[in-house]
């Protein structure tokens, strides 16, 4: 798996999570979440630092499927550095969360079935990689769709990632990812960076912490 996401960015993992634990997370994602997971909810709501209160969740994020990726990939000590629980709604516009020199990963957990046609994670693979040609004007080219490539953004070439519940999925957080057609699901999630190494690593990990809490998508629950 590290090698699929140094490469395409993301990844999925079939069948993490078994039935009781799967009953478990949606039961504390929607007390979290309170009124807003009901069929009234028109826009996001995230409540944010879920894993403490969230063992299920913990034990996936610190179980050996996801160390073994961690490990891999950072090829170092790393740590949890956000967790949140998700109503989404509707579309996703296409982006990335942030285009850090130092890459970060972000393990996401459906709590509804997700296909093309209702929601699921779509991702443009390589696109993490500054060093490939994605940064500057094609990156722009894609997040002007509609006015640069006359098509819209659900109609884009890109990776579908669907998922079912208890699959995991996981991508470096520069890939340019989006979602369509959807309409309210359910998403768990926690982020992970590596140890800070160099000057540069402890101001991207910094500025990484931060954004995640000033996402101007994201209503509070």
């Amino acid at each position: 798996m590290a090698r699929h996401l140094e490469v395409f960015g993301f990844g999925r993992v079939p069948a993490v999570v078994d039935g009781r634990a799967l009953d478990k997370l949606a039961a504390a994602c929607d007390w979290m979440i309170g009124p807003a997971s009901s069929v009234h909810a028109t826009e996001r709501v995230t409540e944010f630092d879920v894993l403490e209160r969230m063992p299920e969740l913990a034990a996936i994020a610190h179980g050996d499927v996801v160390r073994d990726i961690r490990d891999a990939f950072f090829g170092r000590a790393s740590h949890i550095v956000a967790s949140d629980a998700n109503l989404l709604v509707g579309d996703s516009y296409w982006h990335s969360d942030g285009s850090y020199q130092t890459p970060f990963l972000r393990f996401v957990l459906y709590l509804e079935p997700v296909t093309a046609k209702d929601g699921a994670l779509r991702a443009f693979p390589g696109s993490h990689r500054p060093d490939n040609g994605w940064a500057g004007e094609p990156t722009r080219n894609i997040m002007r769709h509609d006015a640069d490539l006359g098509r819209s953004g659900a109609h884009l070439p890109a990776a579908v990632i669907d998922s079912q519940p208890g699959d995991l999925i996981v991508f470096d957080t520069n890939v340019l990812h989006s979602a369509w057609n959807g309409g309210r699901r359910r998403q768990l999630a926690f982020n992970v960076a590596g140890e800070p190494r160099t000057d540069t690593e402890r101001a991207d990990t910094s500025r990484y912490v931060l954004n995640r809490y000033v996402s101007g998508s994201v209503r509070l629950a």
